[in-house]
C-alpha cells in the first residue's frame, strides 16, 4: 500500500465522522437555537455553516497529509488525537458563539414584535425579573407583552438607553405576560391584504410566506418583525396572535 492509499484511507473515515458530527451540531443550531426566520434574522447561518465547512474539510485534510504507514501506530494515533482534538475545540467555540447570541425572547413592542438574544439582555437586568424569569432559556422564546413607561423619569431614561440601542424589550424588569399585549396587538397589527396592496414588488415572497402559514389571506394579520441587525420582516399572525408565518418584507408604513 502506497503513504497516499494509506492515508486516503484514514482521511475518509476521518471526513464520514467529521460530516456526521457536523450534521449533528447543525442540527442542534438550526432546529433548537435557531429555527426560521431566527437564523436568517440574525445573520448565524452562513457564519455558522462557513466554521462547519472549515472544520469538516481542515481536519480530514490534515490527516491526509500526515498519515503514513511508516509511523508507528502510537505516532500516527497521536497525530490524528491532535488534529481532532484541534476540531473539536474550534466546533465548541462555535457552539459557544451561536448559544451565547441565541434568540430568547419575542416581545410586543407598541406597534411590532422583537426578537431579542441572550447577549443583549444584561445580568444586572435578568434580576430584576419575575423570579421564575432570571434564567434564561437554553433554547426557544420567552414571548412578552412590554409596559410603558410609568414616570417621567423612566420616559427619558427609556429614550436614552433607546439612543444606545437597548428597548424595552431587552429590560426584564419591563417584561409583562403575553396576554397583556393582546389588545394592543389587535390595534396594531393590519390586514396582510393591506401588505399585499401596499408592496406588490414583493408580492411573490409575501403570497409564498401565506401558503406556508396554511391560512387564507383574509384570515392573516401582520406586524413588523424586528432584531437590532435587521427592521424589514414581517411576522404574520392568526386570529389569536399566534406567528404562523415570516416574510422578509418591511412592515412598516
Amino acid at each position: 500500500m502506497t503513504r497516499f492509499q494509506f492515508a486516503r484511507r484514514y482521511a475518509l473515515r476521518h471526513l464520514l465522522v467529521s460530516i456526521v458530527i457536523a450534521g449533528v451540531s447543525a442540527a442542534f443550531v438550526f432546529g433548537l437555537l435557531y429555527p426560521p426566520p431566527l437564523q436568517a434574522m440574525l445573520g448565524v447561518g452562513l457564519i455558522y455553516l462557513l466554521l462547519l465547512t472549515v472544520d469538516v474539510v481542515c481536519g480530514p485534510l490534515l490527516t491526509l497529509l500526515l498519515a503514513n504507514p511508516k509511523k508507528s501506530i502510537r505516532l500516527l494515533w497521536l497525530d490524528l488525537g491532535v488534529i481532532g482534538l484541534v476540531q473539536v475545540l474550534a466546533l465548541l467555540y462555535g457552539l459557544h458563539t451561536v448559544w451565547v447570541g441565541r434568540p430568547v425572547v419575542l416581545a410586543f413592542e407598541v406597534d411590532r414584535l422583537v426578537v431579542v438574544t441572550a447577549n443583549e439582555i444584561a445580568p444586572e437586568e435578568l434580576a430584576r425579573a419575575a423570579p421564575d424569569r432570571q434564567h434564561l432559556p437554553w433554547w426557544g422564546l420567552w414571548q412578552f407583552n412590554t409596559r410603558e413607561a410609568k414616570t417621567m423619569d423612566e420616559s427619558f431614561e427609556t429614550f436614552t438607553l433607546g439612543m444606545s440601542g437597548i428597548s424595552p424589550a431587552m429590560r426584564p424588569g419591563w417584561w409583562l405576560p403575553w396576554e397583556t399585549g393582546l389588545e394592543g396587538m389587535a390595534r396594531q397589527a393590519k390586514p396582510v391584504e393591506a401588505l399585499l396592496a401596499r408592496r406588490p414588488q414583493d408580492a411573490a415572497v409575501l403570497q409564498a410566506a401565506i401558503k406556508a402559514s396554511g391560512l387564507p389571506a383574509n384570515e392573516l394579520r401582520y406586524l413588523p418583525l424586528t432584531c437590532t441587525r435587521t427592521k424589514d420582516w414581517v411576522a404574520l399572525l392568526d386570529a389569536q396572535f399566534n406567528m404562523v408565518g415570516y416574510a422578509p418584507i418591511d412592515g412598516f408604513d
